[in-house]
């Protein structure tokens, strides 16, 4: 993947925004998983993941990126 998701500068944050979010130790795992089967970082299997849910869901248009 090359096109990064623009972030905010720290910053910019509310303070307590810079912390990141807990993800839930099964979902952790899955995504583990999910990115070593695809062999990708699991940055990308986030990004990944989330494109594919936010285009099933009509909230992002334009065809998938490889």
């Amino acid at each position: 993947m090359t096109d990064r998701a623009e972030t905010p500068a720290p910053e910019a944050l509310a303070p307590g925004d810079e912390e990141a979010f807990h993800i839930p130790d099964d979902l952790a795992l899955a995504l583990t998983e999910f990115a070593a089967v695809e062999q990708v970082s699991r940055g990308e299997a986030i990004c990944l993941i989330l494109r594919e849910y936010l285009r099933a869901k009509g909230y992002l248009k334009g065809a998938p990126q490889d």
